[in-house]
């Protein structure tokens, strides 16, 4: 036997020698590291900073101030009327509001194999204030694959050379729809890029992407900070289900495990023995009257219940005025009984069996208490 498991040790071994063979190594793009790995707009701020700017990184929403110039903002962070109603404020005091449409939340992953499909939603305050603004934006959701590809966006009489794949489109009143568009609104400016990715870190030193940011950030009605809000517009519950589905599962089936173990679960987990018959009081004193039965002592215990009755039932009837009535009917009317049963329980000489004797006991108790 030990000389078998050897040889079945030798074989495995020499197959796992012949199976290491010749391999192909793969290089794969995983993405950034460190900071650049959670903001995308790293390399923007960066380059802004250079520019002589001062550079303001919010991870989630927030409210641009006076002082702030530019402000580049995910479309999905507007997601109620108080925070669109504070960017339209500032924009009218001349804020510059580049609002990105897709691509643009900070968990999007630009090295993804296979591209999300884009969100089909804006919030009507957000496509009210576009609208205003002379400005539509068209969304579509399009299960990860991308529309027209653009190569130039013509901005304040430049043409730039950019790279960007047109699924969700935005355009001016009688214009045609784009991937860009600039406008004036009040004393500040909405420009609306609906691919975000010309901008985030890992496109933005392509073609003339970088080019096409300077000239949004000099083109601003008013001097100040430039602001990068990275945030993302899903929600809480939605950030649970996409990062902790696999904690909740083994947690709910924990759960269900202790529910199992605790509670019963096809009726009790050992059958229980059915009490005795004889526990009860009516089967005890079956029990007892078929015992006296058997020793023939049945006629001895009914004897003296009968003369208390009869001796009781015949005062009762002298003390009603019934002296020279029917005994036997007089009593069954007292008790409840038929006559019958009262004619048994008085003049039967020995009952059948021990059943019987219970019967007649109880029929002779109910008869005595009725006499008193």
């Amino acid at each position: 036997m030990i000389a078998r498991l050897r040889m079945l040790a030798v074989l495995l071994l020499a197959l796992l020698v012949a199976g290491c063979g010749e391999y192909d190594e793969v290089k794969r793009e995983t993405g950034y590291k460190g900071k650049a790995r959670v903001n995308p707009w790293l390399a923007a701020e960066r380059f802004t900073e250079r520019l002589g700017y001062e550079v303001i990184s919010s991870p989630n929403w927030k409210s641009p101030e006076e002082s702030d110039s530019v402000c580049f903002m995910p479309a999905a962070l507007l997601g109620n009327s108080s925070f669109t109603s504070r960017v339209e404020g500032w924009i009218s005091d001349g804020g510059h509001l580049v609002l990105l449409v897709d691509h643009a939340d900070s968990d999007h992953n630009d090295w993804a194999r296979y591209p999300s499909s884009m969100d089909s939603q804006m919030e009507p305050s957000l496509t009210r204030m576009l609208k205003d603004a002379g400005l539509e934006v068209e969304l579509k959701s399009t299960g990860g694959k991308e529309g027209e590809s653009i190569t130039e966006i013509p901005f304040d009489g430049e043409n730039f050379k950019v790279t960007a794949e047109a699924s969700s489109t935005v355009k001016r009143k009688k214009g045609k729809p784009g991937v860009f568009a600039s406008v004036k609104h009040g004393d500040g400016r909405i420009t609306v890029l609906t691919d975000s990715r010309i901008f985030r870190s890992r496109w933005i030193g392509d073609r003339e992407h970088a080019a096409l940011l300077r000239a949004l950030i000099e083109i601003s009605p008013k001097e100040g900070a430039v602001m990068f809000v990275r945030g993302s517009g899903i929600s809480f519950w939605g950030l649970i289900g996409r990062h902790l589905w696999p904690f909740l599962i083994g947690l709910g089936i924990l759960v269900l495990v202790w529910l199992w173990r605790s509670f019963s679960r096809f009726g009790p987990v050992e059958s229980s023995a059915e009490p005795s018959p004889l526990r009860g009081y009516d089967h005890h004193l079956e029990a007892l009257g078929d015992f006296q039965w058997r020793l023939d002592k049945g006629s001895a215990l009914l004897a003296p219940l009968r003369e208390q009755i009869i001796e009781k039932g015949q005062q009762l009837s002298a003390k009603i005025g019934r002296r020279d009535d029917d005994f036997f009917q007089l009593l069954a009317e007292r008790a409840g009984l038929s006559r019958e049963r009262v004619v048994r329980a008085l003049t039967e000489a020995a009952p059948a069996d021990g059943l019987v004797l219970t019967r007649t006991v109880a029929d002779l108790q109910r008869l005595l208490a009725e006499c008193h």
